[in-house]
């Protein structure tokens, strides 16, 4: 074989070698996702002002005794004196009690829950105080450094200050890979109730204005999958009319309770609920999915008016290759608050 014809198939096939891994990075850049058959997942909740929080992990532990999930840690966002021991309190009521949890240095919330400290105080749980709970870095980083690569289903249900240190943090003693490193090796998915889209109203949506930076910084960082769980997502699917029928000792029972001042026939948006029900169920007959990108902070283009947009405005930007997605109604919210509802009894049947 001739030089000139040796190079010129090597040419060849380097050129054949480039478009195959272009093609490869694209189709594992595009967003996609198959819930395991037990979802592997790490709970991230303010659990503090609203009370949606309660139902997403009371839905959660439902999904837990039928196998469909497992949680993994639990870290709370808003450290309020008693966000930790509020969900040890709910695990330890489903048989759950030593679940790991963490909890953030920052207080975004403020501190305004009508149902907490109640919770903490009167249902079994050992960790009493925020004081007592361990960081919810070190619980994160601990829970990917022991997981199967590829296996780990995060939920954000509240503003993004955990993640956004997480992303920062560097190697330790559970691993020697930075946070960004850490994820993009352990985690599948991260399903975050946030934004409003395909345009947040000018002050922008809830937990994104909680932690602006945080949230800018995740949407540009984050290595994994996202989907978004948008304000108009859960916001007329109502939730907790049949929150009687569980045990008068049960801690989310008490919590809703609590919210709403035992007002008869209370019903609250179902924010959270859905992003639980999306991790573990994927994509069902009641949603689509829309891939793009969330944009917040520098990357998104002001309005002629931009002196009323707030740090948490946010936009949405389609791209049908994109890592990431929103989730799109189709319209049926009544029969999915019966479905949650039911979900909710079930939590406590299934105990």
């Amino acid at each position: 074989m001739s030089k000139k014809r040796f190079i010129g198939i090597l040419f060849a096939v380097s050129i054949f070698v480039l478009l195959v891994g272009v093609c490869a990075r694209k189709e594992l850049g595009a967003y996609r996702y198959t819930p395991d058959e037990t979802v592997k997942i790490i709970f991230d909740t303010d659990m503090d002002t609203d009370v949606d929080d309660v139902g997403a992990l009371a839905i959660l532990h439902s999904y837990i005794r039928e196998g469909r999930a497992e949680l993994l840690a639990a870290v709370g966002s808003c450290n309020t004196g008693y966000t930790a021991p509020c969900i040890d309190a709910i695990n330890t009521y489903y048989g759950l009690p030593d679940i790991p949890i963490g909890i953030s240095p920052d207080c975004p919330d403020k501190g305004t829950s009508r149902y907490q400290k109640y919770i903490s105080e009167n249902f079994e749980n050992d960790i009493l105080s925020d004081k007592n709970a361990g960081s919810a870095v070190d619980v994160y980083r601990k829970c990917l450094a022991g997981a199967d690569n590829g296996s780990v289903v995060i939920v954000v249900v509240g503003p993004l200050n955990n993640l956004y240190d997480l992303l920062r943090s560097e190697g330790d003693s559970h691993s020697s890979l930075n946070g960004v490193d850490l994820v993009r090796k352990k985690v599948k998915l991260c399903v975050i109730m946030g934004g409003q889209f395909p345009e947040s109203k000018p002050q922008g949506e809830y937990n994104i204005s909680l932690a602006p930076e945080a949230a800018e910084f995740v949407s540009q960082n984050f290595p994994a999958h996202i989907m978004w769980c948008g304000y108009e997502i859960g916001e007329s699917v109502m939730t907790g009319k049949r929150i009687g029928e569980l045990s008068e000792n049960n801690p989310v029972r008490a919590a809703y309770e609590l919210y709403s001042n035992k007002q008869n026939g209370f019903t609250r948006s179902s924010w959270d609920l859905l992003t639980v029900m999306y991790a573990v169920e994927g994509k069902t007959l009641y949603y689509s999915e829309m891939k793009g990108r969330a944009l917040f902070g520098g990357d998104v283009t002001l309005r002629s008016d931009q002196e009323t947009v707030g740090a948490g405005y946010n936009q949405w930007k389609i791209d049908r290759f994109s890592k990431d997605a929103i989730m799109v109604s189709r319209g049926q919210e009544g029969r999915v608050a019966e479905l949650l509802d039911q979900k909710m009894v079930e939590s406590e049947q299934n105990k």
